[in-house]
């Protein structure tokens, strides 16, 4: 019984190839060669965030920033994308908050500018745009210093403190004398695209 078996297969197998073959129809047109085609998918990418010179490309999600009343604080944003920003352009935008003492969240020290870059650009409703693609193209930084007011005056965002005698009791200024301890500022970035 096995020789039968081994024999028919034997005889299958002599007429599925050579001369015996049907040729191979595809939408009922003989085709002697088969090729197959792999179809690969790279994803869009958007990486940002704040860079260190020691390490231009990693982009780090937060930042501290010790003695900032030593030095006024300076810090490089950035990003690097593949996506098509020419029919998909990107915003990157900040918004500063005040310097706000952490043993009395009354007392706080207020931004007195903000230059992104070398100029001290105007925000829009609290906020500074930093980067943009349709300016930076698929990579971009900009370099961004934060300003604590040292005397009374007018802020960052164009408001007048010495007007407001509602907070000049808790407000105070770096060169002067300021509570001690603990101060921190609170820098958002948001990513949008624009439209």
């Amino acid at each position: 019984m096995n020789k039968k078996v081994i024999t028919l297969a034997l005889v299958l197998l002599i007429a599925m190839s050579g001369a015996f073959a049907a040729p191979l129809l595809i939408n009922n047109t003989a085709v002697s060669n088969v090729t197959a085609t792999l179809k690969a998918t790279v994803g869009d990418y958007l990486d940002h965030g704040f860079i260190e010179s020691s390490s231009p490309g990693v982009y780090a999600a937060t930042k501290t920033i010790e003695n900032a009343f030593t030095t006024d604080p300076v810090f490089t944003y950035g990003y690097k994308t593949n996506m098509d920003v020419v029919t998909t352009p990107i915003k990157f935008e900040m918004s500063v908050g005040d310097f706000i003492l952490q043993s009395n969240t009354d007392i706080r020290i207020k931004i007195g500018d903000v230059m992104v870059g070398t100029t001290s650009p105007d925000p829009t409703s609290g906020v500074y745009t930093l980067l943009t693609s349709a300016q930076s193209g698929l990579q971009g930084h900009a370099i961004v210093t934060i300003k604590p007011m040292k005397a009374v005056g007018v802020d960052h965002l164009d408001y007048d403190i010495s007007d407001d005698d509602s907070i000049l009791d808790t407000l105070q200024y770096v060169n002067d004398d300021a509570a001690p301890g603990e101060y921190i500022s609170t820098v958002t970035i948001s990513v949008a695209t624009m439209s």
